[in-house]
């Protein structure tokens, strides 16, 4: 059986679409948090202090790691490892804010709750949605010269898709759609991303 091939698409074109989608799917997984958190330890200056906390030190141990693991490494695996793993934490972290919420609203006191609460939940998938974009930088780089122009580039589109992610998620998802139907789509295609950058093709023309 021939192995897998897809079609490519231009570097810079695919490059974009990928932080695009992080940015979008890490935003809608923060906004719908303060959702999967309320049942446990309702909805707060605590609760929201907890979650933005916490992804806000994802974003930073996720942009250190994944920018030296890209210079170790081929940017392609950190890309493919970050969006699947930040798939399958995000789908992971519904199951455990069910498994450890009812007992921590229940035995801990919110300003201590919140915070172990969302390290746990939150924190996984936002440490690796953000080391995608230190990969795509690394991958689009051809020459020193055009730093700056990649570096804003993908970093312009990354805040698009974060923009979209709260709009949509804080608008519509958060009135009009399940908030498990969005969590585990957002889930569900991140993994789809993953293996569709680590299945392309790999020429030089091809996607990121």
């Amino acid at each position: 059986m021939p192995p897998l091939r897809l079609p490519p698409i231009p570097r810079s074109l695919g490059s974009r679409g990928i932080v695009f989608f992080s940015g979008f799917a890490m935003m809608t997984v923060e906004l719908l948090a303060a959702r999967v958190t309320a049942p446990y330890l309702g909805s707060s200056l605590y609760t929201w202090t907890g979650i933005i906390a916490s992804v806000l030190l994802g974003i930073a141990l996720g942009a250190y790691v994944g920018g030296k693991l890209a210079d170790q490494t081929s940017p392609r695996t950190i890309l493919a490892a970050s969006l699947g793993l930040g798939g399958l934490t995000t789908a992971l972290g519904y199951f455990v804010a069910a498994l450890i919420g009812p007992w921590l609203g229940t035995h801990v006191a919110v300003p201590v709750a919140m915070p172990l609460f969302a390290l746990l939940v939150f924190f996984p998938p936002s440490l690796f949605l953000s080391a995608v974009q230190p990969a795509a930088i690394k991958k689009d780089l051809v020459e020193m010269g055009e730093t700056g122009r990649v570096v804003g580039m993908l970093g312009s589109w990354n805040a698009a898709g974060s923009i979209l992610g709260t709009y949509l998620a804080g608008f519509v998802f958060n009135y009009f759609v399940s908030t498990r139907l969005v969590w585990f789509l957002t889930a569900a295609l991140l993994i789809a991303v993953a293996f569709w950058v680590w299945f392309r093709p790999t020429k030089a023309k091809a996607v990121v």
